[in-house]
């Protein structure tokens, strides 16, 4: 529920009713997690989902039903068979299905949180509302991973927007007025003028954030790269040809930077998917920023074991 929050947040606001289908149990493999839900409101739209789309359908429905006066209900979901709706990945799920209106006024102040990017989280019992004691589930959410873009080029231009998509707040820093505005980069959250080596530096970062360097100034980019390696994000790249890499190394050496933080910089960045326009140079960043935020080998999955859906 708290991960369609805005969606939750904006149809309220309108007047609308809502009930909400929401992942609160998996055993096996499923292509969502518990948390995940999907939305119906009473002019009939939907959001969310809870599934690759096996059982979206008939939630739909469920989520119809609850509108209409029926009570929450609980739906279990396996293998299905072609009379029924099922998993194809052969996991089991289970859904409660509830109407948002169930929600008392401590329990949606944890939907307004989580709507405005704040760690928030929330337990229903099994009738949908906010509970303290013996939940059917509890949702967490915390405030969304970070990507910062360090030059406002045509890469950071396509990192930014596709960034975005993946639910990155995105900062663009640049020392160029010119380059780094809003028009540009109308995805990012912020758009910050000045030096981006300062500007990193006096910020908190947590394991799950990136900060991708694209620019070409040598003067700027370093003081970004070391402050970056320092200040704790999980990702640290830069982009730059071979020569570029060995030039930047010998400059974090002059700043001052030890063997082990310049390990931690993945140069040239990003996945060996063989593109090389913005969009594509995008994308084997982004997904170089995923797998190791995840912990993954970056290979392809027909070359790997063990299950899809961790």
């Amino acid at each position: 529920m708290l991960q369609i929050a805005t969606t939750l947040r904006a149809w309220s606001a309108e007047g609308r009713r809502v009930a909400v289908a929401t992942l609160v149990a998996v055993d096996g493999s499923a292509p969502r997690g518990v948390g995940a839900a999907l939305a119906v409101d009473d002019t009939g739209r939907v959001a969310g989902s809870v599934s690759g789309g096996c059982v979206e359908a008939d939630l739909v429905a469920e989520c119809e039903q609850v509108l209409a006066g029926g009570p929450a209900r609980r739906r279990r979901y396996g293998v299905g068979d072609w009379l029924e709706p099922g998993l194809m990945c052969g996991g089991t799920v289970e859904v409660l299905i509830s109407d948002v209106a169930a929600l008392d006024d401590a329990a949606w102040h944890q939907v307004e949180r989580a709507a405005a990017g704040l760690d928030a989280t929330l337990s229903l019992d099994a009738l949908g509302r906010g509970c303290a004691d013996d939940p059917v589930v509890t949702l967490s959410v915390r405030r969304p991973r970070h990507l910062v873009v360090v030059g406002a080029v045509e890469f950071g231009v396509a990192l930014g927007a596709l960034a975005a998509r993946t639910g990155f707040a995105v900062t663009v820093l640049d020392h160029r007025a010119t380059f780094a505005t809003k028009e540009r980069f109308p995805d990012a959250t912020a758009v910050v003028v000045g030096p981006p080596g300062a500007w990193i530096a006096e910020r908190g970062w947590a394991p799950d954030d990136a900060i991708c360097v694209l620019g070409h100034d040598l003067g700027h980019d370093t003081p970004a790269i070391l402050a970056a390696l320092r200040a704790g994000a999980g990702y640290v790249g830069a982009m730059g040809s071979r020569a570029t890499h060995e030039r930047r190394v010998e400059a974090l050496r002059e700043l001052g930077a030890t063997t082990a933080e310049i390990a931690r910089l993945r140069s040239p960045i990003g996945l060996d998917l063989g593109g090389s326009t913005p969009e594509h140079t995008a994308v084997a960043i982004l997904a170089e920023v995923l797998a190791v935020q995840h912990g993954a080998t970056g290979l392809p999955l027909s070359r790997t074991g063990g299950p899809l859906h961790r």
